[in-house]
Order: C-alpha cells, then structure tokens, then sequence
C-alpha cells in the first residue's frame, strides 16, 4: 500500500495543477506576461499626470510591450495540454489590446477615465499612494468593477454600476463561494462526460455537423456550457479568494458570465451576457478606425459599421487563437489562417443581429402590440435557438482542435467519471 501512496499523491497534485494551468506556464511565457502587465500598469499610472510628457511614455510603452509581448501570441509554446496553449494565448492577446488602449487610443480622449462614487465622477488622484491605487484598479479592472466599495468607472455599463450585491457576511460570501465553486466544477464534470461519450476523428472536417441532429445540437449546447462554466469557475474561484482576503463583493459581482441563460434577446446576450474578456478591449481598438469615417454620417450608419468593426476584430482574434494556437499540425505547411467554420460561426452572429432587428422585433410588436412578455419570450427563444444552431460550427472547431480529447479539458480530477467508469484522473 506504501508504493501506491507516491503515485496516487503524485496524480492528485497533477490533477490539482491541471486545473490551475498558470502554474504549466514556461518562465518565458510568464516574463512576457508580466512585462506585459508593468507596461499596462504604468500606462495606466501616467494617465494621473498632465501635460505631452506622460503621452510620449504611454506611447513608449506601447512600443516596448508590441516588440517584445508579441511572442505570447505569435509562437508556440512548449506546454503539455492544449488549454495551457489558449490561456497563454488568451492572456497575451488581452494585454496586448489593453496596452493598446491604455496607451494609444487615450491618446484621443478629452480626459482619463475616472471613479464614480454614489453616482458623482472624482477627481483625479494627486498624491502618490492615489495615484498608485487609482493605477492598480485600472489595471485589474475588466468590467469596470471597483475593488473598493462603492465605487465603479465611468465606463462601467449600468448592469455593473447600478448592481448592489446582496448584503452577507465576509465569512457567508466565502462559503457561499466555496459551494458555488465545486457546483461548478460538477458541471464541467458533467458537460466533459457527455462530451468522451463519442469517439471523436480530429481530422474530420466537420466531426459535428455529419452526426445525427439531435446529437449536433447536444454538443452545440454542450461547447456553450463548458466555456460559460470554465470562465464562471475561474471567476468564482477568485471571488472566494479576494473577498476573503478583504476585497469589496462589489467589485466581483455579479456573476462572470453575467446570467447568460436569462438573455431577453441576441442583442442582449452579446451585449450584456456574455463574458466581456475582449469587449471594451475591441471597442476601444475600433476608436481610431471609426475616425476614418466622417462624423456627419448618420448616427445609424456609424453604429453599424462600428459593430461591423467589433465583430471583424472578434472574428480576427478568434481566427488567429485557432490558428495559432489549437490546430493539431504535422507541419508548418498545413498551417491555415482562414478556418471556415471558425469564419462562418463569428459572420453568422452580427447576421443574426440584423434578422432579430430588422424582422424579428417588427413582426413581434405588430402581431403582439400589447403584450412585452410574449414578445420577450419570442425573442428570447429566438436567441437560443440561433445560438444552438451556429453552435454546432464552433462544436466542430474545438473538436478538430483537440480540445474534447481526453486529458485536454478543464478537470484533471473527475468524480462522476470516477464513479461511473473508475476513471478518477484524467492526466
């Protein structure tokens, strides 16, 4: 029994491990992501101080952080499992659209962005110890949040500055995190379940779209699942920890993902529901390309070509995230930028958009003029509808990925595979 217990205690710290990937992350990794990081945190320090000085700094860092921060999403990286690939991936591209914007497109701003407290803008930070702290919340902010009660950004959408988190103890909130947490985790259990029940050929084309429909739309429900509760985990594993070490709940709530199953439409699940990792990133990077286009054009006209742009540059990064990143290759001559069904996926959304604009809400508010709430449930089955249907393309792109292959999920530990087929570990 003394020889199992090395092997067992061995697997389960490999399991534990598998499930917090940062800790697979090569040193060279790390260091870019971190130098990537000080030159955010610096751009965002300079934005407290006036005059052309603090610009040429800004724009010094952006330079210093493009030339050497380039590598985390342009190389491939020595790791053993394809998800440790995504979030070097996922956290270089991220820093680098946030060095972007932080320290080119505030170039065009009339003033940086600023606190909001109870409703009222404050003042710019004057005194070192403001000035660092006013930094280091810009910083780590994605949604617009606060770490300190109170208090939200000026960006923030309303969902965020208007929300007021239940009033719990410091203690309640961490065990309520703690049982939210392995809630999760058994969900993702469950989803990945599903997911080994079919025998998966990742050289296949399209291994989704030849099943029979109902199991297409089994697993197009079953890819929205496992990235809604991956980031929802991630999210509440770190809500437990920093409300427990002091942080405002404010500043983590409400939930990340933001309650995806009750979007009223399409436009609000991809407004306001899903995970905005990349919203106000990509929004701000499309700053500069909507001064190409005169200001006298409608306001109508704008906003369309402007959620064109946002949606290009999502279609861009996803393309290049599976590019890069995911595909299985034998060699350098099979690589492909262009993935159609990573293409068709992401066209298909703003196309969904227009239909749900243009035809859907017309033809609902003519046919039910006094009733919202039919109107609400039309659209939101609409929504999941579209969503389950054009699922199935990005089922096939993590598919042919390898991403369902066995060892390369979220878990490296499972109880319910555990407990059905005796396979407790998966890597």
């Amino acid at each position: 029994m003394n020889s199992s217990a090395p092997t067992t205690s061995s697997r389960a710290l490999k399991a534990t491990i598998h499930f917090l990937p940062y800790f697979l992350t090569p040193p060279s990794a790390n260091n870019l992501s971190n130098l990537l990081s000080l030159c955010i945190f610096l751009g965002c320090l300079s934005l407290t101080f006036k005059g052309p000085l603090p610009a040429v700094v800004r724009i010094v860092l952006f330079v210093v952080a493009a030339y050497y921060g380039h590598p985390l999403v342009t190389s491939n990286h020595d790791v053993p499992h394809r998800m440790v690939s995504a979030g070097i991936w996922f956290s270089g591209a991220l820093s680098l659209l946030k060095v972007f914007d932080v320290c080119i497109v505030s170039l065009w701003d009339k003033e940086p962005p600023r606190w909001v407290h109870k409703g009222k803008l404050v003042l710019l930070p004057e005194t070192p110890f403001a000035r660092f702290v006013y930094a280091w919340d810009l910083f780590t902010t994605n949604r617009g949040s606060s770490w300190w009660e109170g208090y939200s950004w000026d960006w923030a959408p309303k969902y965020i500055a208007l929300y007021s988190p239940p009033v719990r103890s410091r203690l309640a909130n961490t065990a309520r995190g703690l049982v939210w947490t392995a809630f999760l985790y058994l969900a993702i259990d469950v989803c990945e379940t599903v997911n080994e029940l079919e025998t998966w050929d990742i050289t296949h084309p399209h291994p989704v779209l030849t099943l029979s429909l109902p199991k297409q739309l089994l697993y197009s429900f079953s890819i929205c699942m496992t990235t809604c509760l991956g980031i929802a985990t991630s999210h509440a594993l770190f809500t437990t920890l920093f409300v427990a070490l002091g942080s405002s709940p404010r500043a983590w709530v409400p939930p990340f993902p933001q309650n995806p199953f009750a979007a009223t439409s399409l436009q609000d699940f991809w407004s306001n529901r899903w995970h905005h990792y990349f919203k106000r990133p990509v929004e701000r990077a499309a700053v500069p390309i909507m001064m190409l286009f005169p200001q006298r054009w409608p306001w109508s006209t704008r906003r369309v070509i402007r959620a064109l742009i946002i949606f290009g540059m999502q279609t861009f990064l996803h393309l290049h995230l599976v590019a890069r990143i995911f595909h299985v290759r034998k060699s350098e001559t099979e690589w492909r930028f262009i993935d159609e069904s990573t293409l068709v996926f992401f066209l298909l959304q703003p196309a969904g958009l227009l239909v749900e604009r243009e035809v859907l809400v017309p033809l609902t508010k003519s046919i039910f003029p006094h009733s919202i709430g039919t109107r609400t449930w039309i659209a939101r089955v609409w929504a999941w509808a579209w969503l389950l249907w054009t699922g199935r393309y990005w089922a096939d792109v993590w598919v042919r990925s390898g991403m369902w292959n066995p060892g390369e999920g979220y878990l490296g530990w499972s109880p319910i595979r555990g407990l059905l087929f005796g396979h407790w570990f998966l890597v």
